[in-house]
Parts: C-alpha cells; sequence; structure tokens
C-alpha cells in the first residue's frame, strides 16, 4: 500500500518497460526461492521475506503496466486496450486459481518453480515490446521522493483527476467489505457453516465473477463510444451498489451466482474508464507516479475497512454488511452524478 507511492515514481524514471522486465526477473528470482527458504533455518519467515519483496516488485510492476498502455496504442483505442487488458486479467485469474490448485495438490512446494517460471515468460515476452525509452536518469533517494511528490501535486492539483481519485475512493469503499466477507457470507449461508463446502463456493463465485467481467471486457469496446466515461463510470458504481444490496439478501445460491457474475460486469464498467480517464488527463511523464499514488491511496483507504467488517462481521450477519456496503456505493454514485467535473 505504502510503497505504490514511490513504486510509481521509479517506474517513470526508469521507463515502465524497462522497469516490468526487471521487476519480472526479481520476481522469477524471489519466487522460486521460496521453497528452497522453506528448508533453510529462517524458514517461514524467510519465504515471507521472499513474498513481500515480490510483494514489492508489484507496487512497481503495476503502475508501470498503467503508464505503458497508451504507449502502445492510438488515443482513440486506449478505452479498447484498457477493457482487453482487464478481460485477459479475469480469464488468468481463473486459469491461475484451478491450475494452482492442482499443482500445489499434486506438487507441493515445488509449484513454486512453475509460478516463478511464468514471471521468467513474462519479461521475455516485456523484451519484444517496442516503445520508446525516455532518456536515461540518474536515480537517488532524493530524486525519487522529488518525482513522488510531484505525482501527488499533480494528482490534486487536475480538477478532472481530483475530482475522479475522491469519488472513485468513496465509491470503491464497498469493495473491501465485499471482498473480505463474501466468504463468510457463502460459509454461514449457503454452506451450513462447513468450510470445505464454502472453499468450494467461493472458488465457484469467484470464477462467476471472472466471467461477467471477461464478457464485458470483450463486449464493452463495441459500445464505450457512445456513453461517456464519466456516465459509465457513476453507472459502473450505482450497478455495483445495488448488486452489493441484493447479495446481502438474497437466500439461495444460485440466484447469488447470478449476482456474481453481473457484479464482474459492473467492475469492468467503472475500473476500465476510471484507468482511462487517468491515463488521458496524466502527461506521458508522470502516468506511472499518479498510477502509483491512486493504487497506494485505494490500498490505504480499504485496510481499515478491511479490519472494521471482519471484526463486525462476528456481531452482525455477513448479509446486511454487504448490503450496508451497497447503499454506501448507491449513495455515492447518486451524488456524483451532480458534479460536471465527474459525469462529463
Amino acid at each position: 500500500a505504502l510503497f505504490g507511492f514511490v513504486g510509481g515514481a521509479i517506474a517513470d524514471a526508469l521507463g515502465p518497460r524497462r522497469v516490468m522486465i526487471i521487476c519480472d526477473l526479481l520476481r522469477c528470482a524471489l519466487i522460486a526461492a521460496v521453497p528452497v527458504a522453506l528448508h533453510t533455518e529462517g524458514g517461514l519467515l524467510a519465504a515471507y521475506v521472499c513474498v513481500f519483496g515480490a510483494g514489492l516488485c508489484a507496487a512497481v510492476f503495476n503502475p508501470a503496466r498503467i503508464a505503458i498502455i497508451p504507449q502502445l496504442v492510438e488515443p482513440e483505442r486506449l478505452t479498447e486496450a484498457n477493457a482487453r487488458v482487464t478481460a485477459s486479467d479475469r480469464l488468468v485469474e481463473i486459469l491461475g486459481a484451478l491450475a494452482a490448485g492442482f499443482l500445489v495438490a499434486s506438487l507441493a512446494e515445488t509449484a513454486f518453480f512453475l509460478d516463478a517460471m511464468t514471471f521468467g515468460i513474462s519479461a521475455a515476452l516485456l523484451a519484444l515490446v517496442r516503445t520508446s525509452s525516455p532518456e536515461n536518469r540518474s536515480i537517488s533517494a532524493q530524486s525519487i521522493l522529488r518525482d513522488t511528490a510531484d505525482g501527488a501535486r499533480f494528482l490534486f492539483r487536475s480538477s478532472v483527476l481530483r475530482a475522479n481519485t475522491v469519488f472513485s475512493l468513496l465509491a470503491q469503499l464497498a469493495l473491501p467489505v465485499a471482498n473480505g466477507l463474501t466468504p463468510v457470507l457463502l460459509i454461514r449461508r449457503f454452506a451450513g457453516g462447513d468450510t470445505d463446502l464454502g472453499a468450494a463456493l467461493f472458488g465457484t463465485a469467484e470464477a462467476a465473477l471472472a466471467a461477467g467481467a471477461i464478457m464485458a471486457g470483450l463486449m464493452l469496446p463495441e459500445y464505450i463510444d457512445r456513453v461517456r466515461k464519466g456516465q459509465l463510470l457513476i453507472g459502473g458504481f450505482a450497478l455495483y451498489g445495488v448488486l452489493l444490496i441484493m447479495l446481502g439478501i438474497t437466500p439461495s445460491l444460485l440466484p447469488a451466482l447470478v449476482i456474481f457474475f453481473a457484479m464482474g460486469i459492473a467492475n469492468v464498467l467503472f475500473l476500465v474508464p476510471n484507468i482511462t480517464i487517468s491515463q488521458e488527463v496524466t502527461p506521458p511523464e508522470l502516468r506511472a507516479r499518479v498510477a502509483g499514488a491512486r493504487i497506494a491511496l485505494l490500498n490505504l483507504t480499504w485496510l481499515p475497512f478491511i479490519a472494521m467488517s471482519g471484526a463486525l462481521a462476528d456481531q452482525v450477519d455477513a448479509g446486511i454488511l454487504i448490503s450496508s456496503a451497497g447503499i454506501v456505493t448507491l449513495g455515492v454514485a447518486v451524488a456524483g452524478a451532480r458534479f460536471a467535473s465527474i459525469r462529463d
């Protein structure tokens, strides 16, 4: 959460493509070191250090990936590109989760070596990407902190970006509640407290959500030009809020799975225009650090709500909490529709 501010500045300083390759190579080494670390004196602690390092790499890689997309496509195809990337993310989530379960069951910790190999393949593929590289810049702690501050200042100086960021942060406060309490809801309401069955239902729910996101990611470019991005953003959040309200009160599994599928669609409806607006408004030399700051702010706002919703779920029905979160998101969407800086 915190390193995202700095990660974006590093990506802008080194160039998105270059830093993505470096991060993938580092993650390849770190993930491959996990099963080795488990058999050393450091044991689990050493494995945690490796995973923590991989997480730091992700905090640099993710804003770099957002920043590189405008370098690869024409401006009029930017939304389409973001939609395709989002769809591929969700497809990998489905296939990756299925593969991971099989690999861990059959190979145990050796599965980490295959996971590490995927980062090596990613680095090789990224090496084939051709973009204009920035001029070589010397990097120091002082320059990175200065670049980080520049990105944060631009984020709040731009009226459109400031309004979009504040609106999105408020609208997405429901996501940590829904993400954290969905397993609780499934286990208690639909699995009768059976955690094994609940785990299977959770996998099914995640697959339904991802399937909806894939469909929306593939179909959205056909209709995106007919609606303003701000209106699509508001509509996506409003739909997501309504769906959370329905999920919290639905009494049976099948309607819940349909809701999860629709939630995947809503997720793409607000995520893709959100990213595209940020890319269009931000100058190329600031894109990664602005994206990193937005990701970091999102993660930081999520942390207390994850903790609070988990504690409350021991006292209050998880469905009530999820529906309440949906009401908040729906209210924020309705309020955001009143502001031209968000809507238009």
